[in-house]
């Protein structure tokens, strides 16, 4: 027993040294996009500021999977497709209150067009976040609620899930992620999301990342539709890294506007179009 004891803090500086703080985070990428008969071009820039440090959990760029420090970000998406040239800007941010409450807002500005997104929500444990959200479109409004819960398993290792839906019950959303450390500095992560709707197709996808060690990673997604991306990333040092994929894409919009994981399609399509897209990316965590 002695011995366990006096092993002990070293296990845990070991640890510790695996792991890296960041207050911020910031992304650039451009990417190509290739229709049927008409290429395009996106542009993007979106930063995050959190105002307690997020520690990373081997991989630097895997982060715990129910945020709970406060942030700040602000996004910008520029479309340029055939004739139409598209703006995208973007500013959200949480609050995390010491009793648990959670304050949550999105403005964006697409073409003209405002999504704009409130949310109020409630940090039951550390690993159980319920949530309400209410965005108000030019056009509609829809309210959703969501339930993100976090299944500890050993070490940093965890599974995930979260439920989505709206107040109608007509658009069902359920994702869920495997984070798991494999020894010698490898890990892996596998993602699995699945839609309902009772006006559509229902819709499926599954991914999975490689990091051969906490700097290098190789992923694929697949889906439903039978399209798929394959990416790779990779940190020079623990602040800079470079992201490249490619992906197919079958969308029954032109193509789609995302701000912090939320979604406005921007110009609908009379019928499916198949679209290639080939992503290059900068990634600076400070």
């Amino acid at each position: 027993m002695r011995f366990k004891l006096a092993a002990l803090p070293l296990m845990l500086l070991a640890a510790a040294a695996t792991a890296e703080e960041y207050n911020s985070i910031t992304t650039v990428g451009y990417s190509n996009l290739d229709f049927d008969n008409i290429d395009g071009n996106q542009l993007s820039a979106e930063t995050t500021y959190y105002f307690d440090g997020k520690e990373s959990l081997g991989p630097l760029r895997e982060f715990e999977y129910i945020n709970k420090a406060s942030n700040i970000s602000a996004a910008y998406l520029h479309y340029d497709v055939g004739s139409f040239d598209l703006d995208n800007f973007a500013v959200a941010g949480e609050y995390f209150a010491g009793n648990g409450l959670v304050f949550g807002a999105n403005l964006t500005e697409v073409d003209d067009d405002n999504v704009n997104t409130v949310s109020l929500g409630y940090l039951f444990t550390p690993n159980f976040l319920l949530k309400l959200s209410h965005t108000d479109r030019d056009s509609d409004e829809e309210t959703y609620i969501e339930a993100r819960y976090n299944h500890q398993l050993s070490g940093s290792d965890y599974i995930g899930f979260d439920f989505a839906a709206d107040d109608d019950f007509d658009v069902r959303i359920f994702t869920s992620k495997y984070f798991a450390s494999l020894g010698n500095d490898q890990y892996l992560t596998a993602d699995f999301a699945y839609a309902s709707f009772d006006e559509g197709d229902d819709y499926w996808q599954i991914g999975a990342d490689y990091y051969f060690t906490r700097n290098t990673a190789f992923g694929v997604t697949v889906d439903e539709n039978e399209d798929y991306k394959v990416g790779f990333s990779h940190f020079f040092s623990r602040n800079v890294a470079v992201e490249a994929a490619y992906s197919t894409i079958l969308s029954n919009a032109a193509w789609d506007i995302r701000s912090f994981g939320h979604e406005a399609f921007a110009v609908a399509a009379n019928a499916d179009v198949e679209v290639d897209k080939f992503e290059l990316g900068l990634t600076v965590q400070l």
